[in-house]
């Protein structure tokens, strides 16, 4: 295994054990131990839920519901190309992947990935066994992403038997519809960009390349085209935190692994 990768998992698996606290949040109405609510009795109630002490204070049948506890569904979609080659956004990926993973395994939770790379999807069966979750994530990031172009029309082929906890993760850089999965699952939407991205540093000593398509910019950037490039980058943005505001994603930003922990417990 990459030297690299390897110090990655062992850092998220410490995180994850030492640092994070708490277990499943997530709580459905249903048969469990806390209390949930007090109600009039109807038809469509399961008689063994009535309240019989409450009913004969009340003078009329009334049920308790109970909060239960069960376990989530955790999916993780990395939509990623050549731009996660820009500083250390492949590493941040991996960092924030194996802390879902591992977070998922901890709490008994099923985890499944996928991995979307241009046209392709990549696609890892809800597991609870740790050897299949750290296999999606060492092949995240082994894969080769020079001159690779996303397809964030692939969100469309993501299939989940039920409705999940789904992490979207990519920069986000070009435009994404995310009407339909928000409507299918409770989505988590986490950018992931480098600083330099967002705030490039003019600069004569430089080659610029596309790291999309592995071709040279042949282009000169001067500050008037730093400053509409950061002008149109931050519409583009906007539009999508509309998207998330529309369709009641949380959403998060990250611009490194010294982040993640910090901003995912913000989520949560």
């Amino acid at each position: 295994m990459n030297h690299q990768l390897q110090a990655i998992l062992l850092k998220a698996k410490e995180d994850v054990y030492t640092r994070l606290s708490g277990g499943n949040l997530s709580r459905i109405l249903g048969q469990g131990y806390d209390f949930a609510e007090l109600r009039e009795y109807a038809s469509s109630d399961d008689i063994r839920h009535i309240s019989w002490i409450n009913s004969a204070k009340l003078g009329k049948p009334y049920v308790k519901k109970m909060y239960e506890e069960r376990e989530l569904r955790v999916a993780v979609c990395s939509m990623i190309d050549g731009r996660f080659l820009v500083g250390k956004k492949q590493e941040t990926l991996s960092y924030l992947l194996a802390i879902l993973g591992y977070s998922a395994y901890k709490a008994n939770d099923l985890f499944s990935a996928f991995l979307v790379i241009g046209n392709q999807v990549q696609r890892y069966e809800a597991t609870k066994n740790i050897h299949l979750i750290e296999k999606s994530i060492k092949e995240s990031y082994n894969v080769k992403l020079l001159g690779t172009r996303v397809a964030y029309t692939q969100i469309t082929n993501i299939y989940l038997e039920s409705k999940s906890l789904l992490f979207l993760i990519g920069d986000f850089l070009n435009d994404i519809d995310l009407s339909l999965v928000a409507q299918q699952h409770e989505v988590v939407l986490i950018i992931i960009r480098d600083a330099s991205e967002e705030n490039p540093i003019l600069s004569a000593e430089y080659q610029l390349m596309n790291p999309q398509t592995n071709q040279p910019i042949n282009q000169t950037v001067t500050k008037r085209a730093i400053k509409y490039y950061k002008s149109k980058l931050a519409e583009h943005d906007a539009r999508l935190i509309q998207q998330c505001h529309q369709y009641g994603i949380r959403y998060s930003k990250i611009y490194g692994s010294d982040e993640v922990l910090e901003k995912l417990e913000h989520l949560f």
